[in-house]
């Protein structure tokens, strides 16, 4: 009779590792997901900071050929 207890024990105390297991896989793959978005977020504001510098560049020049005429 014990043998039979210790076994369900034993069946438990897997199934809890591998639980454990799933959360720590999960965890990881949230955690590669926001260092994604972090890089791609870093990766747009560089992009949109050298439109923003261009965009700029260009409506100065405007400026300056309308005040020519």
């Amino acid at each position: 009779m014990s043998d039979k207890i210790i076994n369900k024990i034993e069946k438990k105390i897997d199934k809890i590792e591998k639980l454990h297991d799933k959360e720590s896989l999960l965890c990881e793959e949230v955690k590669d997901l926001l260092a994604e978005l972090r890089e791609n977020q870093d990766d747009n504001q560089d992009w949109e900071e050298d439109i923003d510098d261009e965009e700029f560049g260009e409506d100065e020049e405007d400026i300056d050929e309308e005040e020519d005429k």
